[in-house]
């Protein structure tokens, strides 16, 4: 039997071929010990071999590195980031809005042909750094949408843009538009054509692309930002400018965050949307395929930003929405008890002033609204927009309540606080309107003298029901139109206050003029000699000369 080992060969004799009992035992012990080193060298061995192993294989070449290093590749790669979308981005920036939207939106923007490239343009990425664009907003439109506006230019100037005041001096352009009329979206689409042929980056946002997609596919190199997708706008913007169409019209189905980032208009004066959308379905109306279904915001979160802007100085909040009536009823509240825990909530000499309202919601909390409107912080102010004068017109725009009803409803307002200020709508020459129809809109109008009216011309908006009916002649909608408006410039709506001293509430400055703007617990205009020492505070005010939108008074003590 021989064992092989590297380098050394050992044979075993057997002990028959040994002569002897001594030679026998010498040969015994030669074997053991034979053995026994022969075990040593094999434990060695085997051991050595162990500890060179990953020596060897990581040497240059050997397979076994080279499988190594593969794994270790393929391991990097399955967890690396991959490259992220504009959506994956505003997902990571917002985990309270999680919900990926508008994936594949972003479209390069074909490059113009035979044009120089400015040192701008080549710098590359550093042209694109925030702070160094300047951004130009345009709001059209409702107490709403001016909110919204506040809300982008706020977050715009937060990232480091600077905002400018005309197309001349952006890099971009964002429009800020309304579809309720025609000539408010015809002024905003105007805008848009201006600005593409000076060349900026354009951005449209309100209504107009949230309810008009046929619009939205039309315009290129036009990026669209949906109205529930408002806290997107600095994205959309960053990538406008770097030469991106970005389109984020899908709908959310929760608010933005009220306590964004904002920039009021005027310092002094705060507007708190309290619910988006209606529960109507006018034949006229474009406002609820743009803002949808009522959609609530929690009492807690408009309470928490009436005390915000009031700790910044604010002395005048206005409620805005569609339809405040219709507030709450998708989270199990009203108005009502919204109003009373804003005004708990709310210091000394902050204002509150409640937001338009459709008759239908508001008359089942009309007796709350009225105990509301007598509290020494909230303006007697309504706006309930009628439209007609005539229940067959009413029907056919499928407003949902009767002439009887909205006399019910302003009666008992009238009747509770005799100087409070309604403000209402009339829209002249709707399809359905007969002469018969006019008439009884003009005694309407005639009866009640609101203390403000808006009067529109009927313009049919694109996809609604009424834009299918005949239409009135256009000389007969501008004849009833002119009527209305002769009628309500003919009354002064303000001779009452003649000689009065009322407390004012001021919260803006006339420049030009040289006034000082206030507003009385009734919600009517006072102006007086400039004194910006008053701006955020009230004052007891001598009312003397009387016009149907303002009176003039003089301070006459009484400032807090």
């Amino acid at each position: 039997l021989q064992l092989h080992l590297p380098s050394l060969s050992i044979a075993w004799v057997p002990m028959s071929a040994v002569g002897g009992d001594r030679s026998r035992q010498a040969a015994l012990r030669t074997c053991a010990i034979t053995a026994a080193a022969c075990g040593a060298v094999c434990v060695t061995w085997i051991v050595l071999r162990r500890r060179m192993q990953p020596i060897l294989e990581d040497k240059p070449g050997s397979g076994a590195a080279e499988r190594r290093k593969r794994h270790a590749r393929s391991e990097e790669l399955e967890t690396a980031e991959a490259p992220r979308d504009l959506e994956d981005y505003a997902s990571a920036a917002d985990p309270a809005r999680p919900e990926p939207l508008g994936l594949g939106e972003v479209r390069q923007r074909a490059k113009k042909t035979g044009v120089q490239q400015t040192s701008d343009d080549a710098s590359g990425a550093g042209s694109h750094l925030p702070g160094r664009q300047r951004v130009y907003v345009r709001t059209f439109g409702c107490p709403h949408n001016a909110s919204d506006g506040e809300y982008m230019v706020g977050q715009l100037r937060d990232y480091g843009y600077t905002m400018v005041d005309s197309i001349e001096d952006c890099d971009a352009c964002v429009v800020n538009s309304c579809t309720v009329k025609h000539p408010s979206e015809t002024r905003a689409m105007n805008l848009v054509t201006s600005a593409q042929e000076a060349g900026k980056a354009i951005i449209l946002a309100g209504c107009v692309p949230s309810s008009d997609k046929k619009l939205a596919e039309s315009l290129d190199g036009v990026s669209m930002l949906d109205v529930t997708q408002l806290d997107r706008i600095v994205e959309v913007v960053e990538e406008s400018i770097k030469g991106h169409t970005v389109k984020l019209l899908q709908k959310r189905k929760d608010l933005p965050s009220l306590a964004l980032p904002k920039v009021r208009r005027d310092k002094y004066s705060e507007i708190i949307t309290i619910n988006a959308g209606c529960l109507g379905s006018c034949t006229f109306c474009k406002t609820k395929s743009a803002r949808g279904k009522v959609v609530s915001y929690p009492i807690e979160e408009i309470v928490a930003r009436a005390k915000q802007v009031a700790a910044e100085g604010v002395c005048q909040i206005e409620l805005a929405s569609e339809d405040m009536g219709a507030y709450g009823v998708d989270i199990g509240t009203n108005i009502v008890e919204l109003l009373n825990a804003v005004c708990d909530a709310l210091p000394p000499g902050v204002m509150l002033r409640t937001g338009m309202t459709n008759p239908p919601y508001i008359m089942q909390h009309i007796d709350g609204i009225i105990e509301v409107l007598k509290r020494p912080n909230v303006h007697a102010f309504m706006h309930i927009p009628v439209q007609s004068g005539s229940d067959a017109v009413l029907q056919a725009m499928r407003r949902e309540y009767t002439i009887a009803e909205f006399c019910h409803l302003i009666d008992k307002l009238k009747e509770a606080i005799p100087d409070i200020f309604l403000l209402s709508d009339i829209i002249a020459g709707f399809p359905a309107e007969s002469e018969e129809d006019w008439e009884e809109t003009m005694k309407l109008v005639r009866k009640y003298r609101f203390q403000g009216l808006h009067i529109s011309q009927f313009y049919a908006r694109p996809n609604t029901p009424a834009a299918k009916m005949k239409p009135i002649k256009s000389n007969i909608i501008k004849e009833r139109w002119r009527e209305c408006t002769d009628f309500t410039d003919s009354y002064d709506r303000n001779e009452g206050l003649a000689g009065r001293e009322e407390r004012v509430w001021f919260s803006a400055t006339e420049e030009k003029r040289g006034q000082t703007i206030g507003r009385t617990k009734t919600f009517a205009k006072v102006v007086v000699k400039r004194d910006d020492g008053l701006l955020g505070r009230s004052a007891l005010v001598r009312i003397g000369k009387t016009c149907k939108l303002h009176v003039e008074g003089v301070i006459v003590g009484g400032v807090q």
